[in-house]
Formats: structure tokens, C-alpha cells, sequence
């Protein structure tokens, strides 16, 4: 009988201990961002990486939801970038947003 209350009376108060452990912390998520346009050539940073995509004349581009040109890209906009077979060449750019610094 001793045996079985203590069960009990851990089975209830084991809660009650967990909560002072911390929770490991969830790094928040960066989108895609435009680093540098040069050329025919757009560079896009995420979280510690960067990836250089070359821009061809086939390539889509749209700035905030408006056909655009490479010459609209600026440092600092949101990017999605889809490659095709040549994972090396953009196929589609979505940026959106305003660089920092320029904000309406």
C-alpha cells in the first residue's frame, strides 16, 4: 500500500518539477535576402550563407507583384529565388519590400 501512494504522490508532483527546466530556444527564421546586384548577377543571403544566381534574359522578374528588371533589385529586399536546370541561373525572382533605409 506504501508503495502504491508513493507512485501516486510522484506521478503527481513530477509536473510540477518539470517546469523549471528551460526550453532550448527556437532560432527565429530570416527570409531570403538581396545582398548585392551587380551586372547580370544578384547575390541572396539566408541566415549565414550567400548564393550567387546569374540573371539571363529569360529570367522573370517581379517587384512587388509588377513585372520588373534586374536594375530594380536592390540590396536589402525580400527574394525567392527559382532555379532551373542550371541550378546556377535564375529563373524566377520574387522580391518584395523596400531596402532599408527607403521605407514609404
Amino acid at each position: 500500500m506504501v508503495v502504491v501512494w508513493i507512485l501516486l504522490a510522484t506521478l503527481a508532483f513530477a509536473p510540477a518539477f518539470a517546469k523549471g527546466k528551460k526550453k532550448k530556444a527556437t532560432p527565429a527564421y530570416q527570409s531570403p535576402v538581396i545582398a548585392s546586384v551587380t551586372g547580370n548577377a544578384i547575390t541572396v543571403s539566408e541566415q549565414k550563407t550567400a548564393r550567387t544566381f546569374t540573371v539571363t534574359q529569360f529570367t522573370e522578374i517581379s517587384v512587388n507583384g509588377q513585372r520588373a528588371s534586374i536594375a530594380d533589385l536592390k540590396p536589402g529586399m525580400t527574394v525567392s529565388v527559382t532555379i532551373g536546370v542550371d541550378p546556377s541561373r535564375a529563373a524566377r525572382i520574387n522580391a518584395t519590400g523596400v531596402p532599408s533605409g527607403k521605407k514609404k
